[in-house]
This record gives C-alpha cells, structure tokens and sequence, in this order.
C-alpha cells in the first residue's frame, strides 16, 4: 500500500512538472495596447556584460562590452568586446529582421551558442516576432503577460503598471529563458540593467547600461 501510495506521489509530481507554467493565467478578453510598444528604438547603446557557465565539467566566464547600433539603412548590429578590443561576436540583422554572422570567436562558434545568442538579442530588441499572434492574459495579481509566436515556441513580454519588468521565452511545457529586466524608463527606451537566466543550457548573462556612452 505503501509503494503504490509512493508511486502515486511521484507520478502527479511528474504531471506537475510536466504542465505548463502558464497554465493559471486569465485571458484578458479586450486587451488594450500591444507589446510592441516596448521595441526598443535606439541609435546607439553600451553595456557592460558578463557571461557565466557551464558545460559538464568546465566552467566559463566572459566579460566585456556589448555595443548595440542601428545604422543609417535600419540594420542593426550587436558587438560583444572585451576591453582591449578583442571581439567575441559581432551580429547583425537587416531592416527585414534577416540574421548575419559577421564575426565569432572559435569558442563560441558552434551553432547552438549562435542559435542561443540570436535568441536572446531578438527578444531583448523585439525582432522575429509573429505580430499577429498577440494574446494578452492577466495572472492573479497585476502582472500582464503579452504572447507572441515566435520560431520553436513563445515569447512573453510581462508588464507590471504599464512597465515592462520580464521577457520570458517558453515551450508547450517548460520556460526556456528568463530576462529580467529594469530601468526601462520609456517604452521604447533600453533597460538599465538586464539578467538573463537560461534554465536549459545552464549559463547566465548580465547587462549594465553604461549611460556616458549610450545616445538613445
């Protein structure tokens, strides 16, 4: 009786972990706005970043300065330095939102490092987004969680008094990336400071605006 009762108990535990985490949100039936109305706008902004993980054994740490810059014909380019000008990455989107690689260091050139770097940028800056697909829903408290389809599964931008304070990016069951965010004063304006925690890969990023050199 007992190991049934213990196989039981363990058996609703993977249910509960199985199930979505998004589960007990509400849909907001009439939503107002839309969450592209957080994309940021931007000439030019620096942040200082840090990179820190791990992969089976080994551990890694990157630290530098990743500079973001829309050029005159709308592309835009994301370049990762460290402080003596050595460039880990440098990538670009065109004003269609079409992805290049212009630069990557060997340690990071590996298609799941790029595929997970893109992933990350195009949800901070708002890119590869399934316009059309917006549903708003509304948890238990204040917190609006604005979705959007994007390729492989969800984006939810949270937005808590009219601020947005979370990206967060989802599968069918399971959140795949967390990014806090704060300081994003104005909509359209860049974040002060963004923490992004990857739960599957096991590596986290950390961004600090630098405000001497950023010309939003």
């Amino acid at each position: 009786m007992k190991r049934c009762l213990r196989l039981s108990s363990i058996f609703i535990l993977f249910l509960a972990s199985c199930s979505s985490p998004y589960k007990k949100l509400q849909t907001v039936p009439a939503p107002q706005g839309s969450a592209l109305a957080f994309k940021p706008v931007f000439d030019k902004v620096l942040y200082r970043g840090t990179v820190n993980g791990g992969f089976l054994f080994k551990k890694f740490h990157l630290s530098g300065l990743l500079f973001f810059k829309t050029l005159e014909n709308g592309t835009v380019r994301a370049i990762y330095q460290n402080e003596m000008g050595f460039t880990f990455f440098d990538l670009e989107w065109d004003h269609n939102d079409s992805f290049k690689v212009n630069q990557v260091m060997p340690r990071l050139d590996r298609p799941a490092v790029i595929k997970t770097l893109r992933k990350d940028i195009e949800l901070l800056l708002m890119k590869g987004l399934k316009k059309e697909s917006e549903v708003v829903f509304r948890d238990r408290g204040k917190l609006i969680f604005r979705r959007l389809d994007i390729s492989g599964g969800y984006a939810y931008y949270v937005e808590d008094s009219g601020r947005l304070v979370r990206i967060e990016n989802a599968g069918e069951k399971s959140k795949v990336v967390t990014m806090n965010i704060e300081g994003k004063d104005q909509p359209s304006g860049m974040p002060k400071q963004v923490f992004i925690d990857h739960h599957k890969a096991n590596f986290t990023i950390q961004l600090t605006k630098l405000d001497s050199y950023a010309d939003e």
